[in-house]
């Protein structure tokens, strides 16, 4: 049960996300300043929230929860991610800013035509609602441990109060809430980690032997021994050097530099080089912050293998480890303290929820709506639509995350999901900034759906009645699947590939 300190500490919390949201959408009088913010962000406050947005609960839930059940391998994805930010910051973003987008998708249309606009729309939709609703559920988890409550109510109480205020004060809203929150589930993490190593009758030394002990500081998984499981080339290993590295370059590629959700906050820089600025710094950040919340998830198993518990026991049997933070909060930690904590995960939950709506409503409005539906919209009759379609997403996400509700690894799910789906859509922007006369505008969309079939095909546990193929196929490799986290760097090499074999059939500049 939670103490009278502990709802002081949420009510304030609540109080000053809605507040700055009434007060940013004052200011809210046409598209441009709603989805962009005028196009007048400062750099450090739009860094903040690039990498406020890519934590989300996955990170505050799922990583501690990946570190309890392995090691920090995780932390491999981080040198491919920078790598990833640094080439969207030199290729993508100044063709962005050189055509005044207010979506990513409006320069398919300049470059190819309406149809590869309307199937790279389509592209985003599909994954940021799979891919957000992976994120809603694992915050909803959090609370439905912390406050005994259905996890289908959690869902509904989140997503509501994401709606709350993203839908009043648009893309600043979501800015400035998003730098308040990274500061809040930054501190909620530090405290969780000092209690639980703190409690320790050896404290932080019986921290490095014990995770020692058990291999839990273990980054790379990198072998030049083709007989080891970490062999440098086994494409069948998830966990490998190779696979993490080039997984975090594409993924990052892909997310930062094609998913309007995420280069939403780029595009409201007034400079392009303030936004070069904010991405980088963005990706600096992710080292010491990944390391911090694995670091959670290393303290509990400390923390639990000297202090034994049934439920932890049993969670670990199921295979839930994301449920042993929220039942470490719910359980051991002291009034004040508790509510702190469960603001800092519902920060994660709302700074990365908040952004995936307003993206939603914006990619929505600008590329179906006005582009097929209404072009002469007054200002005042645009924020009504996008605040509607605000709305709309918000139902639609509550839905799907509770598809998910039951799912045991959170954080994995949430990579396969985009991972499927991101390397269409960087094969075909890496085709229309890259050349500048190869892609056709219908095969495009031909291209991106055969794209997530193929990587489907060597990827997945089963390939149906294709299996016996895909093992002829594979056989020389000695594996009979390919890991999942090949699959964007397949997509990405399929759709680009097969692009310029077709000519643009119009000029671009």
């Amino acid at each position: 049960m939670l103490a009278w300190q502990d709802y002081i500490v949420l009510a304030g919390y609540a109080a000053v996300i809605v507040t700055i949201g009434i007060i940013t959408g004052r200011k809210e009088k046409n598209i441009t300043d709603y989805f962009l913010g005028g196009r007048s962000m400062p750099w450090w406050s739009v860094m903040i929230s690039i990498y406020a947005t890519a934590l989300s609960a996955l990170t505050f839930i799922g990583v501690p929860g990946a570190a309890f059940k392995g090691d920090f391998h995780y932390l491999q994805l981080g040198f491919g991610d920078l790598v990833g930010r640094i080439l969207i910051s030199f290729i993508l973003l100044k063709p962005y800013y050189k055509h005044q987008v207010t979506t990513v998708y409006e320069l398919l249309d300049k470059r190819f035509g309406k149809f590869s606009r309307g199937s790279g729309t389509l592209f985003f939709l599909v994954t940021r609602l799979l891919a957000s609703g992976v994120r809603l559920a694992g915050c909803a988890i959090a609370l439905s441990v912390i406050f005994s409550i259905p996890m289908n109510l959690a869902i509904v109480i989140i997503g509501l109060v994401a709606l709350a205020y993203t839908s009043v004060g648009g893309i600043k809203a979501v800015i400035w809430t998003d730098t308040l929150q990274f500061l809040l589930f930054i501190a909620a993490a530090t405290v969780v980690i000092w209690l639980s190593v703190n409690s320790l009758p050896g404290g932080f030394s019986e921290f490095i032997q014990v995770g020692q002990q058990f291999s839990k500081f273990k980054i790379f998984h990198i072998s030049f021994n083709p007989a080891s499981q970490d062999f440098w080339l086994n494409l069948s290993n998830p966990q490998s050097f190779i696979a993490g590295f080039l997984f975090g370059a594409f993924t990052t590629f892909a997310a930062l530099g094609t998913d309007q959700d995420l280069v939403q906050r780029m595009l409201t820089c007034k400079k392009v080089t303030q936004s070069q600025i904010a991405l980088i710094f963005s990706g600096l950040l992710n080292f010491p912050v990944t390391l911090l919340f694995l670091s959670v998830g290393a303290g509990l198993f400390v923390f639990f293998k000297i202090n034994p518990d049934p439920v932890v026991t049993d969670f670990v049997a199921q295979g839930k480890t994301d449920y042993i933070f929220p039942y470490f909060i719910k359980t051991f930690l002291s009034p004040g303290i508790k509510g702190l904590l469960i603001a800092g995960l519902l920060a994660a939950a709302m700074s990365s929820l908040d952004s995936a709506i307003n993206a939603l409503a914006s990619t929505a409005y600008v590329d179906i709506y006005t582009a097929f539906m209404n072009k002469k919209a007054d200002p005042a009759k645009a924020v009504r639509v996008s605040r509607i379609l605000v709305a709309g997403f918000s139902v639609i996400l509550i839905g799907i995350a509770v598809m998910f509700s039951n799912t045991e690894s959170i954080l994995w799910l949430g990579f396969k999901i985009v991972g499927y789906t991101y390397g269409a859509m960087l094969g075909i922007f890496l085709l229309a900034v890259l050349t500048r006369t190869r892609g056709n505008d219908w095969v495009n969309a031909a291209i991106m759906v055969s794209s997530v079939l193929v990587v489907l095909f060597f990827t997945s546990e089963s390939a149906g009645i294709l299996t016996g193929v895909r093992r002829v196929m594979l056989t020389p490799l000695g594996i009979d699947k390919i890991a999942w986290p090949w699959a964007i760097i397949m997509g990405t090499g399929w759709t680009f590939g097969w692009g310029l074999l077709f000519k643009t059939g119009k000029n671009f500049n």
